[in-house]
């Protein structure tokens, strides 16, 4: 998905769950399913966007301030509340997710 792309997605969807991964990044390919089953299961409004470290734009991810992998970035209506990295315990992410996600759906 290019970078275009992804920030229109941003835009047209409700929610929007951006993940940045590495190539070689262990944490981000344990990560990964764990975040997408909850989203799936829990918060199933949310359009998850997976975004490999080949893949990210340089300007992308200047422009989103991704400094380091993995990282996890939520938007509402276009509008990011909350960012995560590695440190992400799922439990911890849900009750994060729970309150802004359940006033605007």
């Amino acid at each position: 998905m290019s970078e275009l792309n992804i920030l229109e997605e941003i835009q047209s969807q409700a929610a929007t769950a951006l993940y940045f991964k590495g190539e070689r990044c262990s944490v981000c390919s344990v990560l990964e399913p764990k975040i997408k089953a909850l989203l799936e299961t829990e918060f199933p409004k949310f359009t998850f966007i997976s975004v490999p470290e080949s893949e990210g734009s340089n300007e992308l991810t200047a422009q989103l301030r991704i400094f380091n992998v993995p990282t996890l970035i939520l938007f509402l209506e276009g509008k990011e509340f909350l960012r995560t990295g590695k440190n992400t315990s799922i439990m911890e992410l849900a009750k994060q997710i729970r309150r802004p996600y359940g006033i605007c759906f």
